[in-house]
């Protein structure tokens, strides 16, 4: 049984590739394993801590351990799986989006703060792909980045990058809001 498309199926639209949906499963499973190998391997650099008290390489590591198992899962799947004729297309418009969105989180995340940067994100993904209005899309990122806030800063006592953004002036506002 052959690994590819059938020599009948329609053409793949402008730039997107048509593969086998094994070929393209195994790919994607390759993909994130190597992935969660890297953050397991950069993570062995940090200290792990104990159990009681995990240091600041314990959850990088976990989630490479974890991302490896899932793409075992799913590399494991795509082996046993022999589907006839059935392809994907790669190079959707809604996944490099994502991805494209995703590298300008790494590019403004210092600069820009992560509360801003999350915002711009999470908004760009909800209109571009989402195809939110603008209006709904900011005011729940607005609605996302005062859930974020919250829980890294209150909850945890965490501190993320602020940028532009006074933090401490909005915590103020929100507490003044809340004890109303």
């Amino acid at each position: 049984m052959a690994d590819t498309a059938e020599a009948g199926a329609s053409p793949a639209p402008p730039g997107m590739l048509r593969v086998s949906s094994r070929r393209g499963g195994i790919a994607a499973a390759l993909v994130l394993f190597l992935t969660g190998l890297f953050f397991a391997w950069q993570a062995l650099a940090l200290d792990l801590g104990s159990i009681g008290l995990p240091g600041p390489g314990f959850f990088p590591f976990a989630l490479g351990v974890l991302l490896m198992g899932f793409a075992a899962t799913i590399a494991g799947g795509a082996v046993l799986h022999r589907a006839a004729g059935e392809t994907i297309e790669l190079g959707h418009r809604d996944v490099l989006i994502g991805l494209a969105a995703l590298l300008g989180v790494c590019v403004a995340f210092e600069p820009l703060g992560a509360y801003l940067t999350l915002g711009l994100f999470s908004a760009a993904l909800l209109v571009l792909i989402g195809r939110v209005p603008i209006v709904v899309a900011g005011l729940s990122a607005i609605a996302g980045m005062i859930a974020v806030w919250y829980f890294f800063k209150v909850l945890l006592g965490l501190q993320l990058p602020d940028g532009p953004i006074d933090t401490d002036a909005m915590q103020n506002f929100l507490t003044a809001l809340i004890r109303r």
